[in-house]
């Protein structure tokens, strides 16, 4: 077998001679970055899957090593020290990509993949792998958290077929579930406690694969990493060559004509429906959300006010506390409606223009804080002045009140006598109750004023917050919608190209096409064959019998 290495590299060298030959931009695409140094596994998978948690407990740490100024977490023999598993490999949490649907596999050996055991892998988990996998030939894959899961084993088979289906060279591919709290638990058990809960981590079983494929199988990863990226730009020169051949394929004549022109009508028309239709939407969601602010404040305004007709002194006081919690729960349901409103739009505009795995990157902004309720001001010098006439009103009515007794024929002076206490009686408890009332009666006014004015206020703040939102979902996805406009203008471009050549020599055309195909098909396939070699003869060899362990599939289900 000592043939191998030196086969990969004249396979190699001839398949970048081909692709280049065949098509530049994919043989620039394909271009290998530089192995590194020592074999270097990175852990990948989507947010949350926790891999500096996994990459802490496969080295015995009690935390993983901090971030490095690219933001990476890298464990090596130098930054960790003594670790057995470091002492033939790195291991790396890369930073997450610009783009949420990729995951940062290229310089590595090869690649852990992280799923989680709460639920089967999703959409766009499954089209991350399979991009990932066009660039990393070895693939190791982990479900983590199967301590907090008693359903891991239903999700791990359901999690093996759905792989098997998007990406069926990693049908095969070992599966490990894994647990990095047990792991942690371990270190502070009784020995025989510790020893049950290591076994039940999983991660020694997983420890030893990475050893055993990467770090006694270093030689050839990277030359498999690179014929992997070029069989799958090969198979990419093949599909887009038998697009041409059915284009070409068209009917002549007449056909050939109207194709043309319904081309030609497809592209002067493409911008303008597309742009005129994505305004017209977004318009319709500004009036929809200003309509729904609108009246979410009405209807908070008249709640409001009917309770401060009702409410006595204590629920006066508690009125603008009570607005503060409403205002922020009505300011959330405004943002979070508008939010998925302007989502499903988006998914809407460009549901024709860019693929499905490729929509998460595109994202509504963030709306900003909810609007805050203005502290009620100080009661005016006015409701103060009202109050003190309504307490003199209140003695004037005790004079008053007593008048008709003054009318009795006895001696004046001693019904005055007898009248004092009972006129300072009355008109104290009648001004106590009128300066109550008044009072009352101004805190209510004051209170429903305020009211007006906060609610004013926060409906200005908020329809502030949604016109910024709306202005920067209509900045990006217009820029989106270009980009995804320029994509789909260049394909009717090819595709008219196509046209106006299969008018002049359509047969040659075909001709060049399937050579194409042909070629690249030849190159894809040798490719992979020689993958499957170099895969069956790294089984073979540097194996040593202390390492052999069952097959995951098999481990998985204990």
């Amino acid at each position: 077998m000592k043939e191998i290495p030196a086969e990969v590299a004249r396979t190699r060298e001839a398949l970048d001679a081909l692709l280049a030959r065949l098509d530049p931009d994919a043989a620039a695409r394909a271009a290998a970055p530089p192995p590194p140094r020592r074999p270097t596994v990175a852990l990948v998978g989507a947010p949350g899957r926790g891999r500096a948690e996994l990459l802490a407990a496969l080295l015995g740490l009690d935390a993983a090593p901090d971030r490095d100024a690219d933001g990476a977490r890298r464990a090596t023999r130098e930054s960790v020290g003594p670790v057995p598993l470091l002492d033939e490999l790195d291991l790396v949490v890369p930073p997450r990509a610009a783009d949420p649907g990729t995951w940062p596999v290229d310089g590595a050996t090869a690649a852990l993949v992280l799923a989680d055991a709460a639920a089967p892998l999703g959409t766009e988990e499954l089209d991350a792998l399979a991009r990932a996998a066009a660039r990393v030939d070895t693939v190791v894959l982990a479900l983590t958290r199967t301590e907090a899961h008693r359903g891991w084993r239903t999700v791990l088979e359901a999690d093996r077929a759905l792989v098997a289906g998007h990406v069926p060279r990693l049908a095969d591919a070992p599966w490990f579930p894994v647990s990095a709290a047990l792991a942690r638990r371990a270190a502070e058990a009784s020995p025989e406690a510790a020893a049950a809960l290591r076994r039940r981590s999983g991660l020694a079983a997983l420890q030893r694969e990475l050893h055993r494929l990467v770090a006694r199988r270093r030689r050839m990863l990277a030359e498999a990493n690179a014929l992997r990226l070029l069989a799958g730009e090969l198979d990419g020169v093949a599909a887009r060559a038998e697009a041409t051949r059915t284009a070409l394929r068209a009917p002549a004549g007449e056909d050939l004509s109207r194709r043309r022109d319904e081309l030609l009508a497809a592209r002067s028309a493409l911008r303008r429906d597309h742009h005129t239709r994505w305004r017209a939407d977004l318009a319709t969601a500004r009036v929809a959300a200003a309509d729904d602010l609108a009246a979410r404040v009405r209807a908070l305004g008249v709640a409001v006010r009917a309770r401060i007709e009702d409410a006595d002194r204590a629920g006066l006081a508690a009125v603008p506390r009570e607005l503060a919690g409403e205002v922020e729960a009505l300011a959330a349901d405004v943002v979070g409606g508008l939010g998925a409103r302007l989502r499903a739009l988006v998914a809407t505009t460009l549901a024709e223009l860019v693929p499905a795995g490729e929509l998460p990157a595109l994202r509504v902004p963030d709306l900003g804080e909810p609007a805050l309720v203005p502290a009620p001001r100080t009661r005016p010098a006015e409701d103060r002045l009202l109050v003190v006439a309504g307490a003199s009103g209140g003695l004037g009515l005790s004079r008053l009140a007593l008048l008709p007794l003054l009318a009795v024929p006895i001696a004046p002076a001693a019904l005055g006598a007898a009248l004092v206490p009972v006129s300072v009686g009355l008109g104290l408890g009648a001004a106590g109750w009128v300066a109550r009332a008044r009072r009352l009666a101004a805190d209510r006014a004051h209170l429903r004023q305020w009211s007006v004015e906060a609610l004013a206020e926060v409906r200005g703040d908020l329809e502030r917050v949604l016109a910024d939102a709306l202005i920067t979902t209509e900045r990006e996805v217009t820029l989106a919608l270009d980009a995804a406009l320029e994509d789909r203008a260049r394909d009717l471009d090819d595709a008219l190209a196509a046209v106006r050549h299969a008018g002049a020599d359509r047969a040659e055309a075909d001709r060049t096409a399937a050579r194409t195909a042909a070629e690249a098909r030849e190159g894809r396939d040798r490719a992979e064959a020689l993958l499957r070699r170099l895969a069956a003869w790294r089984d073979r060899v540097d194996v040593p019998v202390d390492m052999a362990e069952p097959h995951p599939r098999g481990a998985a289900a204990t």
